[in-house]
């Protein structure tokens, strides 16, 4: 079928009108693009972990780790952004290289009510930048977790010590611990974290009666996003009652508990 010169005049403005779109969408891509020399920017990526992160209660608090994928040599500024307004965000520490960890803490003013939480987290290397976002829920509480996490995992350490397991990466006694936070505000089970200057230490217990109230502890170094060592108390009432129950190395968790 021969074409109407008309209809091919209207293809080429449609084509044309086409192309620049395009270029446009390049350009913004937070994987691509045009560096501020001219050149191709470089690729990078930002993930989260963990998956979920549950509820928060005011104060500062840990939400989640992210890690970057980017070319050899890149140096990518975090900076992020919350919504609702009023809540604060830092990054521990600010700048990552490939494969870097970086920890986000946040700043939770006081609430009388859940509410929904998003976190926009942005690496930017030169022209290149990735966003992702960070969900979790703020909710009305205080840290009345504190001494009992403390003496649980007084308890674990004593125990392993006791029996010659090894513990690398926890303390010899809770004493020297700085102040720590809860996590997750899940109900079953209760969870709470350290942070020294070298590591994460994530505690777990079990809210039910012997034998069913074990506890769980994993040790992760702040610059990885895994925990890499992890040990479980057979039960913590027997335990705090000094009776006899058993710690045993475990297989580390495959993300760490938010």
């Amino acid at each position: 079928m021969t074409s109407h010169p008309r209809h091919l005049a209207i293809v080429a403005l449609v084509a044309a009108a086409l192309v620049p779109a395009c270029a446009d969408d390049r350009s913004d891509d937070t994987d691509g693009g045009q560096g501020t020399d001219g050149g191709p920017a470089v690729q990078i990526e930002l993930s989260a972990s963990p998956q979920f992160v549950n509820r928060l209660i005011p104060g500062r608090r840990p939400l989640a780790l992210v890690t970057l994928d980017a070319p050899a040599g890149t140096a990518a500024q975090l900076t992020g952004t919350a919504t609702p307004a009023g809540v604060g965000v830092q990054f521990e520490p600010a700048t990552i290289g490939p494969g870097g960890v970086a920890e986000v803490w946040v700043d939770l003013p006081a609430t009388d009510s859940e509410t929904p939480l998003a976190v926009e987290v942005t690496a930017t290397a030169g022209s290149a930048l990735h966003t992702i976002t960070i969900n979790a829920t703020a909710v009305p509480g205080s840290d009345d977790l504190a001494d009992d996490a403390a003496r649980i995992l007084a308890a674990i350490i004593d125990r392993a010590q006791t029996t010659g397991e090894d513990t690398a990466g926890l303390p010899s006694d809770v004493g020297g611990l700085p102040a720590g936070t809860p996590v997750a505000g899940l109900l079953v089970v209760s969870h709470y974290a350290w942070f020294t200057d070298e590591v994460e230490i994530g505690l777990a217990w079990h809210i039910m009666v012997a034998p069913d109230d074990w506890a769980e502890v994993y040790v992760r170094p702040r610059g990885e996003l895994v925990p890499t060592h992890a040990w479980r108390l057979g039960s913590w009432s027997t335990a705090l009652a000094g009776g006899e129950t058993t710690v045993e190395a475990i297989a580390p968790p495959a993300e760490v508990t938010r």
